[in-house]
């Protein structure tokens, strides 16, 4: 188990290795640039274009620029290249151990062209209200996932199964921001039952995340829980509709295929009980491509749902995606798009472990 485990840890690195030199190539491919915001400024004399530009170091060869983003080489006190740290170690390992702290491999994404702010900082502040939306959607969508799709997939062909057959294949042809607008209108502008957006009221509250939330949190934690709470029911709702369609069907069908399977015929023939062959073999064994869906569910913690924070204005990294596209913040966009490929790899880790512990096979 341990040598597949490390194994895929390998693939995973290679694989996110190849996804960083994709996303720097495409995002340097893009129009705009640091110095665009400055193209049209009269000020803005071309010399200091020029100064800016090589104090970002983007006069640079693009492998050069490339492997300072990455974190594989810095600049020593010549001012050259170096592909080792101050240790003497190489400069791609973690600070501790190379001596260095810059590049994406340290945790160090660079500065916004919006406002000059560190990357990490505007991320760090956006990754706990997706965390927060994510996990919650999550958690409700694949627990009710699996209930309809067990349940469905044992009574097959019933009145139950046909009733969310139809439910879900009405659900899954809503639009995100079609189901979004018509929710808020419903329970946001004619009930009043909710708020329209965000994630906390103005008037009762600071804004989340903002120096003052922390200790109005810690002085009024009742009041902000819940008022935290009100503004994700709509959120929620709108995710976990969206994805609980697909995901309860793919558990149908998993369990569908599994009851026809030899083992459990076996275990019929020999006179075991409904419930011992439902929860020991036809359980065990449908649940095995859904550890897939599982492990695709982590990414979603960290990347966030663009469409529904935008329309809920909820300050997460979909949200932040869609402002720094529209700014061609390219260093916010880089981050986002690589710390999502890094929950990707992460996340397909989690899945083949997850296969590996339910069918002994695949360790193989």
């Amino acid at each position: 188990m341990l040598k597949f485990v490390l194994r895929r840890i390998g693939a995973s690195l290679l694989i996110l290795l190849g996804t960083t030199v994709l996303i720097y190539a495409l995002l340097l491919a893009a129009p705009g640039g640091p110095e665009q915001k400055y193209a049209n400024n009269p000020r803005f004399t071309p010399q200091q274009r020029q100064a800016y530009v090589k104090a970002l170091g983007l006069d640079k060869p693009i492998p050069v620029q490339y492997c300072r983003w990455l974190g594989a080489c810095r600049r020593d006190a010549d001012g050259l290249d170096a592909l080792l740290g101050t240790t003497g170690l190489p400069t791609i390992l973690p600070t501790f151990l190379s001596g260095v702290d810059t590049g994406i491999a340290h945790g160090d994404f660079g500065f916004s062209y919006e406002n000059g702010s560190r990357v990490i900082d505007r991320l760090a502040g956006a990754l706990l209200p997706t965390f927060i939306l994510g996990s919650l959607s999550a958690l409700i969508w694949l627990s009710l996932a699996v209930v309809l799709g067990v349940a469905t997939g044992l009574k097959s062909g019933g009145r139950f199964d046909n009733i969310v057959s139809v439910v879900t294949y009405v659900l899954n042809s809503f639009p995100t921001f079609i189901l979004g607008f018509a929710l808020i209108w419903i329970f946001a502008v004619t009930l009043h039952l909710t708020p329209v957006s965000g994630m906390t009221d103005g008037r009762l509250s600071p804004a989340f995340g903002s120096d003052a939330y922390w200790p109005y949190f810690a002085s009024q934690a009742g009041t902000a829980i819940a008022d935290l709470a009100r503004h994700l029911i709509l959120p929620v709702v709108t995710l976990v509709t969206v994805s609980i369609a697909g995901d309860s069907r793919y558990v149908r069908q998993s369990v569908i295929e599994s009851m026809g399977m030899e083992h459990v015929r076996t275990a019929r023939s020999k006179g075991l009980s409904s419930l011992r062959i439902n929860t020991r073999h036809i359980l065990r064994t449908g649940l095995i491509p859904f550890a897939t869906n599982l492990g695709l569910a982590f990414p979603f913690l960290v990347s966030g749902a663009l469409v529904t924070e935008t329309i809920f204005s909820w300050p997460g990294v979909g949200r932040l995606t869609v402002t720094a596209i529209g700014n061609l913040d390219y260093p916010v966009l880089m981050g986002i798009l690589t710390i999502g490929a890094a929950a990707v790899a992460i996340g397909n880790l989690i899945s083949d472990v997850l296969y590996a512990v339910l069918d002994p096979r695949v360790r193989l």
